[in-house]
């Protein structure tokens, strides 16, 4: 088709001057291009709008043809396609190379490179393991995975324009209040289990978590086959070992921390309020789960992280699971909380550089072997023997009928003249199991 030059030739069009008052109305630009061009024109008015939006493709590619033979110059080509001369050379440019296929496109607008195939590949896999869909979870993943770094807005973006059939629809519930925190870090210990279907299996598995009611830092954490004292006291020991003694321990009414775990009828108090006690640790008890909400919506953020970590990984083990257990811990603590504003290890440094009398220090581990373990009674014969999960153990002679055995099971024996007060009484024996 042969395309009529002659009209563009006489296209040149000033803007229009402003007079004192009212402003005169824009020409169009149809009104100096003739019939042919005139028909495909767009009006000046919507000339905010891209390149694209704003002029018909046969208009653009007139108009660049006239500029390319010489028969409009620069400044006539730019007024009628109302670009920029930076812009109309680079659209020269294009034309230039390939006349049939040239086309116009978006301008500007976003110079991020595409997301690598990888990245769509890895939140294929991965959204779908989530309900509802944690988008911090995800941008944390992908930067650790494949060093792709976006904000968490970027990341709910992305998936809810090009992977909206992967997100679960989510029902917005009702935000909780805010509640107080204790002033000095260690003044309260907020400590809970929860028996949840960590990873797939036959059963549900329990695990363990304590944290500061100040800072909102995560104490310790751990996944264990069964829920009993024992690994209870292995998971505090790792805590107080790792920050020292607390003022204070608050734990549900669990009858595991109360006082019908206890095999000696003659104490009220359970082997773990026995051994809290001898720390010189306070135990309180929640009257209902909302007055420990904090550790109770903690449980909640492991959930909704750890699961899909978990089933990503292929768990199958509690060595594996306690590995990537810790290093969300070390994630989590290092984030911003959303209810103190700050970052739970920065508030940790703080507390141990100004003095800090909520806190003691911990007791050397032959006394936490000593306080942190089991504890039952055994007669003794008269040849100085006691009897003890189906084996016979010598200890020291004593006029005592009946000793206290103190034990870390499958690990350690402690044989005592009676029941440690104040003072620890003479050990009998020492065994290892």
């Amino acid at each position: 088709m042969k395309i009529t030059l002659d009209p563009l030739l006489a296209g040149t069009r000033r803007r229009p001057e402003r007079s004192a008052g009212r402003e005169r109305p824009r020409q169009k630009a149809s009104e100096n291009l003739g019939p042919s061009a005139a028909a495909n024109a767009v009006d000046c008015a919507d000339e905010k709008r891209q390149l694209l939006h704003r002029h018909p493709l046969h208009f653009v590619q007139q108009t660049l043809h006239a500029f390319n033979a010489g028969h409009i110059d620069a400044a006539q080509a730019c007024q009628l396609l109302h670009v920029g001369k930076t812009r109309l050379y680079q659209l020269r440019t294009r034309w230039l190379q390939d006349r049939q296929a040239f086309h116009l496109h978006a301008s500007g607008g976003d110079q991020r490179t595409s997301w690598p195939e990888s990245a769509i590949a890895f939140l294929r896999e991965f959204v779908p393991l989530q309900t509802p869909c944690n988008f911090q979870l995800i941008a944390d993943e992908l930067l650790r995975l494949h060093g792709l770094k976006r904000a968490r807005s970027s990341v709910e973006a992305y998936i809810k324009t090009h992977l909206p059939n992967l997100i679960p629809p989510v029902r917005k519930k009702p935000r909780t209040y805010r509640r107080f925190r204790r002033a000095r870090f260690g003044e309260l210990f907020q400590h809970d289990s929860s028996i949840h279907q960590w990873w797939p299996g036959p059963e549900n598995k329990p695990s363990s978590l304590t944290i500061d009611d100040h800072s909102g830092l995560n104490i310790a954490g751990r996944f264990v086959p069964r829920d009993t004292t024992w690994a209870h006291f292995e998971h505090f020991r790792e805590a107080f070992e790792r920050h020292g003694i607390p003022q204070a321990i608050y734990t549900d009414a669990l009858s595991l921390f109360g006082p019908s775990s206890s095999h000696d009828h003659l104490d009220p108090r359970s082997e773990f309020q026995r051994a809290l006690r001898a720390l010189g640790i306070a135990h309180l008890v929640a009257p209902t789960p909302q007055a420990k909400g904090k550790v109770e919506r903690r449980f909640g953020t492991f959930q909704k992280r750890l699961v899909t970590l978990l089933a990503h990984a292929k768990v199958d083990s509690y060595p594996l699971a306690n590995e990537i257990l810790q290093m969300e811990i070390a994630r989590q603590n290092s984030t911003k909380n959303s209810s103190t504003g700050e970052i739970p290890n920065d508030l940790l440094e703080a507390s141990t550089i100004r003095p800090n009398p909520a806190l003691r220090s911990c007791p050397p581990a032959s006394l936490l072997d000593l306080h942190l373990s089991l504890r039952t009674t055994r007669k003794v014969s008269a040849a100085h023997t006691i009897d003890f999960e189906g084996r016979t153990y010598q200890i020291a002679p004593t006029l005592k009928k009946t000793v206290t055995a103190l034990y870390h099971p499958n690990k350690k024996l402690w044989i005592l003249e009676e029941p440690p007060n104040l003072i620890w009484p003479n050990i009998l024996g020492h065994f290892s199991l």
